[in-house]
């Protein structure tokens, strides 16, 4: 079948999908109403046409899977808001809805290789963790926050399959950058605000600018580099770099030394699977980049610039000194040391989603209870134990080779191969990362992140494609 029939296939919902639509928007209708709840009523109508337009049309889901990445990056708090709540299951509606289609209806092939089996293997399994976590006095709605959002992970395989040509690649491409910008307009105008009531020097990297976003815009610099090392028109390039250097201040003003070292990494692996040409324009685009945004930052911030740069310095000499000196890497040793104890005690099954446990926290200097794990592989280990976490760390192994097996069947300067080196360095960046947090499975704004970097390392050509 050639992609002009499936296009027209497409636009032509079936009679048997209509009547599904509008029997199911006839019983959440009645529902609500029988139980006089006229809002609701309302919301699941609403709720269904948007869901059921979306799985016909899911290139209109991809983009506002794209643009989610915006109202997660505000919504994210100390408490969970219901509006963050209606997203992300709206989300999960769409891709459960979009994928039972393609796989029960049109029976055509979701799985590509074997990443895509044991992602989907360890995602299943650990739905058992259920019983242990309750059993271990975990809420089933704490349980349920932290488990559903981890299957948006899966939105790679709808990318992978809806996106056909380099200009739908590259309109997700440029939604994601636009997310970018905003996230990091916002992340500096949070700490500039900051900064203003900020009395002494040490309230300066207090993390006013911390809400997770950093990873996202990690990933995001990255592909702005990338990018315009691809770029063939200048405009094109000083666009990229300009976005660059926005993204670049935002991530230095979170004081993350995690997103600092994974877009240091990531920008490491792509520069070597770039040409030789490719390569000297990264360089000098990189060095650009710096001197820019050291100017930004202190235009920015000039009241403070000169004990921000210390800061700055500070921080990346702490990682070299060692724990007996930095009191957050004390605290992460600490945590990880009890946390490799817990996981002993429960190595098969773990201890449960959300289980809390006590650790000494050096920069408190008090015990305190958190499920919080500044280790992914450790964190999974701990929660579902071992034999899941070897499951993941495989499946992650798997996708980052395939995606260097894609890379090599994209044609080179093309759009497909720009997306592939981006998605090569992300996947490079993502594991680096998850041994120093476990945010990519524990926070919708990461896991989104994550999901972006996976469809990026499995986009290809039509013509690339196995079945």
């Amino acid at each position: 079948m050639t992609t002009s029939v499936q296009d027209r296939k497409d636009k032509a919902p079936p009679a048997g999908f209509l009547v599904g639509v509008i029997a199911l928007e006839g019983s959440a209708a009645a529902i609500a109403v029988a139980t006089r709840q006229e809002l609701l009523a309302f919301a699941l109508v609403v709720g269904v046409a948007a869901v059921s337009a979306m799985v016909r049309y899911p290139l209109l889901w991809l983009c506002t899977l794209a643009l989610a990445a915006i109202p997660l990056f505000f919504l994210q708090g100390p408490t969970v808001e219901p509006t963050e709540v209606v997203l992300v299951l709206f989300l999960l509606a769409v891709l459960v809805g979009w994928l039972l289609w393609q796989g029960v209806v049109e029976r055509r092939r979701l799985f590509q290789h074997w990443g895509d089996v044991l992602l989907v293997l360890f995602l299943l399994l650990s739905g058992l963790n259920a019983p242990l976590a309750l059993l271990n006095d975990v809420p089933i709605e704490e349980w349920l926050r932290r488990w559903l959002p981890m299957w948006l992970l899966l939105s790679y395989i709808p990318v992978r399959m809806l996106v056909r040509t380099p200009r739908q690649l590259l309109l997700l491409l440029m939604l994601l950058l636009l997310a970018g910008v905003v996230i990091a307009g916002a992340t500096v105008e949070r700490y500039r605000s900051g900064v203003a009531l900020a009395e002494y020097a040490y309230q300066l990297r207090s993390g006013y600018a911390r809400t997770q976003g950093e990873h996202f815009l990690a990933f995001a610099l990255v592909s702005c580099l990338i990018g315009a090392a691809f770029g063939r028109a200048l405009l094109w390039r000083l666009f990229l770099v300009g976005c660059a250097i926005v993204m670049a201040v935002a991530i230095v003003v979170t004081f993350s030394r995690t997103a600092w070292l994974s877009v240091l990494l990531g920008l490491a692996v792509g520069w070597m699977l770039l040409s030789w040409r490719q390569r000297l324009q990264t360089l000098l685009l990189g060095g650009a980049l710096v001197a820019v945004a050291l100017g930004v930052l202190v235009a920015t911030f000039p009241r403070v610039s000169s004990i921000l740069l210390r800061l700055i310095e500070q921080r990346f000499l702490s990682l070299a000194v060692g724990r007996q000196r930095d009191l957050a890497l004390q605290g992460r040793f600490f945590q990880l040391q009890k946390a490799l104890e817990q996981t002993c005690l429960y190595p098969l099954g773990g201890h449960g989603l959300g289980k809390a446990f006590p650790y000494y926290e050096a920069g408190a200097r008090r015990h305190i209870h958190y499920s919080y794990i500044h280790n992914g592989y450790v964190a999974t280990a701990y929660r579902y134990g071992i034999p899941l976490a070897l499951l993941l760390l495989v499946a992650l192994g798997t996708h980052l080779v395939n995606a260097f097996r894609q890379l090599r069947r994209t044609p080179p300067g093309s759009l497909w191969r720009m997306a592939a080196v981006t998605g090569c360095a992300g996947m490079v960046g993502v594991m680096f990362s998850l041994m120093m947090t476990e945010n990519p499975l524990d926070m919708r704004m990461t896991t989104l992140t994550l999901a972006w970097v996976l469809a990026l390392a499995n986009v290809s050509p039509p013509s690339a494609r196995n079945g």
